[in-house]
């Protein structure tokens, strides 16, 4: 795996958000003596079917996150665990089920790996890639793409920005095998969730989701709001697209703690809050014309 020992400064079990470290030669033998002697499930409660050559594990020694093809399995319902830590060890896990797990997940000898067309983002034009690029740290320590096929964008937005690493994440294992080849030789694959960020407090400065937030639930949308505060830098900058049509949730909150922030600031100059700029960027599908964005985001 690339730059073990810097990615180790950077990641999170997604459970205990304390940090992970690479196994070694020796931890990597006695997991896989274990999982002959059935011991070990995914999660989920699916038991673990293959042996590792690579993983993390959290510092407790309780989760075990799979190192894939470079790619980094770090979703909660991927960690490797003993029987009593799985979702519901008093509950059986159908076969059915057993199975859809391995197909979704790639464990299985013929998984199911394409992902359907409304996982495609929309690719942008090149006037918003400019104006998002613009907005952007120019130089930082991490950066941090998420979710989208369109590989051009995620070129463009890093062309002559400087970032000591740059990490892809995606929900999608599909969508992210789909761009791995595409993408610079050093960029970190993590397969992770939007609401449970696998990464350490203030430790990216750069970020962008191109997935739609608020095609999301409501507790989904705050708490990815809440990740992106806790993971970005003071000075780090997040730009979420979101659909211009539906409400979105995180946008009062965001405008209550910037409120806050300029209250303390005048009030409490010694009590620091953290607020990072986050920036919501809508999207006005009722204007897409084949895929690309052609209508002003009304971006303010």
């Amino acid at each position: 795996m690339k730059v073990d020992s810097i990615m180790e400064d950077f990641l999170v079990c997604a459970f205990s958000n304390k940090s992970l470290r690479f196994m070694t030669e020796k931890e990597l033998a006695v997991v896989n003596a274990q999982l002959h002697d059935r011991q070990l499930f995914f999660y989920c409660g699916a038991p673990l079917n293959f042996e590792l050559t690579s993983a993390l594990m959290s510092e407790t020694q309780a989760y075990i996150y799979p190192v894939i093809d470079d790619i980094i399995y770090l979703q909660k319902q991927t960690a490797i665990v003993s029987k009593n830590r799985t979702h519901n060890p008093l509950k059986r896990v159908t076969q059915k089920d057993t199975d859809q797990f391995y197909q979704d997940f790639g464990f299985s000898d013929n998984p199911d790996l394409n992902f359907p067309k409304d996982l495609r983002s929309h690719k942008l034009g090149e006037s918003h890639i400019s104006e998002l690029a613009s907005l952007l740290p120019k130089k930082g320590n991490s950066f941090l793409s998420i979710s989208t096929h369109d590989v051009d964008a995620i070129h463009n937005l890093t062309y002559r920005n400087s970032y000591g690493l740059h990490f892809h994440m995606d929900f999608s294992l599909g969508r992210l095998k789909a761009i791995q080849c595409d993408l610079p030789q050093n960029t970190i694959f993590v397969l992770g969730e939007m609401n449970c960020l696998p990464f350490k407090n203030d430790s990216i400065d750069g970020l962008i989701s191109f997935d739609y937030l608020n095609n999301y639930e409501k507790e989904v949308q705050n708490q990815a709001y809440l990740e992106l505060k806790r993971c970005l830098k003071e000075d780090g900058v997040s730009i979420l697209l979101y659909d211009k049509a539906k409400p979105l949730v995180p946008k009062n909150q965001l405008k209550s703690d910037q409120l806050s922030k300029k209250a303390f600031s005048i009030v409490a100059p010694w009590k620091k809050i953290k607020l990072p700029n986050i920036i919501f960027y809508p999207i006005d599908n009722s204007n897409l014309t084949n895929g690309n964005f052609v209508a002003n985001p009304s971006f303010g």
